[in-house]
């Protein structure tokens, strides 16, 4: 929780670091290279950091690690990277790789959100959406590594990619509305968490169970045992 707290901190301070150097630059009446530059690495820290956050969530609940960690590792990667075409130089070559791995870190992020987001009341028909943006997600991240690294240059194609990136926002959009429409589990379990008795929620016994835990963790605690009562 700490880790998120700074993190959540980091990207505040750096929106808030943007948006000074602009008005400041704007209001000395115009733009050098040095004030791109610093302009241009204060947006990157805001941006990544954003980016980051899924990763983060997942990590903290213990959830999909190994795509939380992929997904933090891609955005380090490519925060570090823009940092160098930022300050150093641009060519072909790095513009492509920059592209890709762009490409991928936001389709790593994007992925860890929606895992972030599943809940113990997700319906069958939620899930699929889920299951669908995750593919719809891959799907464009694949098209989009090809076009980059190939140069595609075919307007059928993008019309393809851009017909997929819809499909993919409704998915998500129309999960996001749903859940929102979901109430409260009625539905409780008797569980006690290192011997002491508390009233979760859930569809079965092993929500309920993941449930107590959570809400136990939440408060500091580090639980050891769960049994039903």
């Amino acid at each position: 929780m700490r880790a998120r707290k700074l993190l959540l901190f980091g990207i505040v301070g750096a929106l808030s670091l943007t948006a000074a150097v602009a008005v400041v630059v704007l209001l000395a009446g115009g733009f050098d290279d040095t004030s791109w530059r610093i302009l241009a690495t204060t947006s990157a820290l805001s941006f990544f950091g954003l980016l980051g956050v899924p990763a983060g969530m997942l990590l903290e609940r213990g959830r999909a690690v190994a795509l939380a960690r992929a997904s933090a590792a891609l955005t380090l990667v490519t925060f570090v990277l823009t940092l160098l075409v930022v300050w150093r130089h641009w060519s072909e070559g790095v513009g492509k790789t920059w592209g890709v791995l762009l490409t991928l870190a936001v389709a790593a992020a994007q992925a860890a959100a929606v895992e972030a987001r599943r809940r113990d009341t997700d319906t069958p028909v939620i899930a699929g959406l889920v299951a669908g943006s995750m593919v719809t997600g891959s799907v464009l991240a694949a098209l989009g590594v090809v076009a980059i690294l190939t140069e595609i240059d075919d307007h059928a194609f993008y019309r393809v990619l851009g017909a997929i990136a819809v499909v993919d926002v409704l998915l998500i959009t129309v999960a996001a509305v749903l859940r929102r429409g979901v109430g409260p589990i009625a539905q409780t379990y008797s569980v006690r968490v290192d011997g002491l008795l508390v009233e979760a929620p859930g569809r079965d016994f092993a929500a309920a169970a993941a449930a107590a835990i959570r809400e136990a963790e939440r408060d500091g605690t580090k639980v050891r045992r769960v049994e039903r009562a």
